[in-house]
């Protein structure tokens, strides 16, 4: 492996299996703004969630070391499923600051819902299974039992720039029963894929405040990276750069619908 020198002006590594981390990087664009990111989707090899651990934990190790070839300074596991599998294993391997989103979804879902509040989880079948929100809630204090509902049909609706609309209200509808019969004071986007969908779930469950990980997320790595001495400096010039290992013009498109560009260099990675 080529090492690289990290600083503070090097970029923060994000990856995920294909769209879904886009909705971190949207955060890191608004509350880091002078932190460069490279990104990697690995559409080519999704979805993660109804992969084994150990597979998706092989595919983290293989996209970490990519990133850190190329200068990353820190590490977004910007995929529950994929910090599930990976986090201790890229903990110990990865020389830089290293974060999941599952942690800060859960502290998030607890200031949101109080600990004697009920939360509900939407999220892939891998992390509804895995039991790792169950555990970090309990971890947290939250009292009530956790409502989970995997929705696997999200992750290939937004992958496919939730153009068909009928589709997406079908599974809305279908999903969110759980939440009728057991109603949550809060409910966690535990698939980053799923803020895309926020409109359509506040439509269906009013009332229901809706934890997207990815802001605590980023609000964690900036404390992480202070502490380092590795935050940007206020003049430093961001740059994004993304990597995709299945059709770029597919995900340009999907850069577009949430980052509302799609002129961003994108390099197809063939694995």
């Amino acid at each position: 492996m080529v090492e690289h020198k990290i600083s503070a002006n090097s970029p923060i590594g994000v990856f995920d299996s294909g769209t879904g981390g886009l909705t971190v990087v949207r955060q890191l664009r608004d509350l880091l703004p002078n932190e460069s990111v490279l990104y990697f989707a690995d559409t080519g090899r999704l979805p993660y969630g109804t992969k084994p651990q150990s597979q998706v934990r092989e595919f983290s190790v293989e996209i970490a070391e990519f990133l850190q070839e190329r200068g990353a300074k820190a590490l977004i596991i910007a995929c529950n499923t994929a910090t599930a599998a990976s986090l201790s294993a890229l903990e110990a391997t990865f020389p830089g600051p290293v974060i999941g989103v599952i942690r800060p979804g859960a502290q998030s879902a607890v200031a949101a819902a109080g600990k004697d509040g009920r939360v509900g989880l939407i999220a892939t079948d891998g992390t509804v299974q895995s039991g790792v929100y169950d555990r970090e809630l309990e971890d947290l204090g939250l009292k009530s039992a956790l409502v989970k509902q995997g929705c696997p049909d999200f992750v290939t609706l937004v992958e496919s720039g939730l153009e068909d609309k009928d589709a997406v209200q079908d599974a809305i509808k279908r999903y969110m029963k759980p939440f009728h019969d057991s109603p949550v004071d809060a409910l966690i986007l535990g698939c980053t894929h799923f803020p895309l969908l926020s409109e359509y779930i506040t439509d269906e469950l009013p009332g229901v405040k809706l934890v997207d990980p990815a802001i605590q997320t980023v609000t964690t790595l900036k404390q992480m990276l202070e502490e380092r001495g590795l935050l940007a400096g206020l003049g430093s010039q961001a740059e994004y750069k993304f990597f995709c290992s299945g059709d770029t013009d597919a995900f340009k498109k999907n850069l577009l619908m949430v980052l509302g560009r799609d002129d961003y260099p994108v390099e197809h990675v063939a694995w």
